[in-house]
């Protein structure tokens, strides 16, 4: 049995909450206003209902066998070949978000702060960080999160607030922007796309078991879908559809219109600090996911070994993208919709698995 540690309800809430919340400081909200124009902040809407549907029919497949994680289970329920290529499904999806992270984070910060700086420092840095928060396990990823949470979203309210006297409401119409099927349709599938559904059932036995499951993925995506939507309605508040379609990281391009006084200007580098924070939290958190998932696929008993090579993967993949379009480009139309396969049709195969198992035995008894 692999030791992962446990923490509390809390914990694990701020965990999967802080992990969504990773999103928004990347170019991510900037397709989410061309998809949905000056209603973009709707978005958000349709993607926590469906993505609360996905963590309820996950939660039902975890309570089948409350003792197993989402990998064991999908090996029962599809027999040792397809269950391992559904696992190894899950797992490159794990090793996937988190090269495009590393990427996404890296290009951000050379962006904002280090023009200069080569961009493998930076990527070395990001899994360096990466590599200790997945040896020293989740439960220290998740207590660090709980010591880091107050100023994530304490700077973000703090944004919001000084921003205010730049709001233009006019910015929000028309109401339903570019139409009903670019928000509730293709922008809701798109923010349904998360990480956290998958990662908490493989990390179940850790957040308190099955019976905990739903109720952190209720809490953690409620807070984190109201704070993309907020976000997302201050960007077109105060820069309008326009000028945040033409902006490739709209949070620090927000960061940067704070001006409070003469004294008090240029505060994006808090910000800076803020968003590497949580992208470091991210890859920790997705690198431990891979690590966890492989051993547990290969019934080793520790995931450690296993780090690094995974590490060195995720370093060479961060660097196949050419610049940061093709980058942007891979998450949103490789990455997203590859994220439904874990979320969403895996639990309904386990389903469809364990109800023609059922009808079987029932029929040859």
């Amino acid at each position: 049995m692999i030791k992962e540690g446990k923490f509390g309800l809390a914990e694990a809430i701020i965990l999967m909450a802080v992990s969504n919340v990773a999103r928004v400081f990347l170019p991510y909200p900037r397709y989410l206003v061309e998809l949905g124009g000056s209603a973009a902040w709707m978005t958000p809407i349709g993607g926590l209902a469906v993505t609360l549907v996905g963590a309820y029919i996950m939660s039902l497949v975890l309570k089948k066998n409350p003792d197993n994680t989402i990998i064991e289970i999908t090996e029962e329920a599809f027999g040792s070949i397809l269950g391992i290529t559904f696992n190894l499904i899950t797992i490159a999806f794990f090793i996937s978000v988190c090269f495009l992270f590393v990427r996404e984070f890296s290009e951000a910060l050379i962006t904002a702060a280090l023009p200069e700086t080569p961009i493998s420092v930076i990527a070395t840095v990001y899994i360096a960080i990466g590599l200790l928060g997945s040896y020293l396990g989740i439960e220290a990823i998740a207590r660090s999160t709980r010591l880091t949470y107050i100023y994530v979203f304490g700077g973000i309210v703090l944004l919001l607030f000084a921003l205010t006297p730049q709001w233009k409401f006019d910015n929000l119409f028309p109401v339903f922007g570019n139409g009903f099927f670019p928000i509730f349709g293709l922008g809701a599938f798109s923010t349904a796309a998360v990480t956290e559904i998958i990662l908490a059932a493989v990390l179940v036995q850790a957040i308190g078991g099955a019976d905990k499951y739903m109720r952190i993925n209720f809490f953690a995506a409620l807070i984190a879908f109201t704070v993309l939507g907020v976000l997302l309605a201050a960007l077109v508040l105060t820069m309008g559809k326009e000028v945040a379609t033409e902006t490739s990281l709209p949070f620090y391009r927000l960061s940067r219109n704070i001006y409070l006084g003469r004294f008090f200007q240029r505060v994006e580098a808090l910000f800076i600090i803020i968003w590497s924070i949580v992208g470091a939290i991210k890859i920790a958190l997705t690198l431990y996911g891979a690590s966890v998932s492989l051993a547990r696929t290969l019934k080793l008993p520790d995931y450690r070994p296993l780090i690094w090579p995974l590490g060195l993967i995720v370093f060479i993949f961060s660097f196949l993208p050419p610049d940061l379009p093709t980058t942007m480009k891979l998450d949103t139309d490789f990455l997203r919709p590859f994220a439904h396969i874990p979320n969403y049709l895996l639990p309904l195969l386990i389903l469809a698995a364990y109800w023609l198992k059922g009808r079987m035995r029932r029929a040859g008894s």
